[in-house]
């Protein structure tokens, strides 16, 4: 078991008192593909975000490759053990994609040979765009920047939030077929939130956000 999440909950206070979800419980296993789909506003991203570590939950509790995810590990964990791909990109624009794709490994201190990152990019079909500043590259390249980048660290779970949802539908679908194929490549969890249903069919689990509740 890579993740295991027990009876999350999450309330927000501000304006006025709101618990967007309540007992909220996930196992998954190393090369499970699991999407989280839902309407606007029922907390997806919000889940995500505990899953990764972002933030903590108010109630239950969040093991990752069996350790628990108390905000003192919590750093340590993410950076072990999770990499992400968000729907902006949060790419550094003025950096080459090459830049980007190694930054992870930078930040850990244990950096990666450029060898490395032109792999990680060539798995993402991007090779010949790794000295690009990334401010140059279409939406759908960025995407794929930012996947290669998620990989850098060879993390074990890969958390996607609305990975297509900035692209027209021909890009999307690129996209999800190499989120997809790395992470069964690589032998990763990838959970994802998506409003795209053809996205979403693509995984071997799916579930529902919905009045507070996460169901199949």
């Amino acid at each position: 078991m890579i993740l295991s999440a027990k009876n999350l909950s999450k309330t927000f206070t501000s304006p006025q008192p709101l618990t967007v979800f309540s007992d909220v419980s996930l196992e998954a296993n190393l090369g499970d593909t699991i999407a989280i789909c839902g309407r606007s506003g029922e907390g997806k991203t919000t889940l995500l975000h505990i899953f990764g570590t972002l933030e903590p939950p108010d109630r239950g509790q969040l093991l990752i490759a069996g350790e628990l995810a108390t905000p003192r590990k919590s750093a340590e964990l993410r950076r072990r053990h999770i990499g992400f791909v968000f729907q902006s990109y949060n790419l550094l624009e003025d950096f080459t994609a090459l830049d980007n794709v190694l930054m992870p490994s930078r930040i850990a201190r244990s950096p990666l040979s450029p060898q490395k990152g032109l792999q990680l990019l060539e798995e993402v079909g991007l090779a010949e765009r790794a000295s690009f500043p990334v401010k140059l590259l279409s939406g759908g390249e960025r995407q794929r920047v930012a996947i290669a980048r998620a990989l850098c660290n060879n993390p074990s779970i890969l958390l996607a939030d609305e990975p297509t949802g900035n692209l027209d539908r021909a890009h999307a679908k690129q996209i999800g077929d190499i989120l997809l194929s790395c992470a069964q490549s690589h032998n990763k969890t990838l959970i994802l939130v998506t409003h795209d249903q053809e996205l979403a069919n693509l995984c071997s689990k799916r579930y529902i956000l919905q009045n507070g509740k996460l169901e199949k």
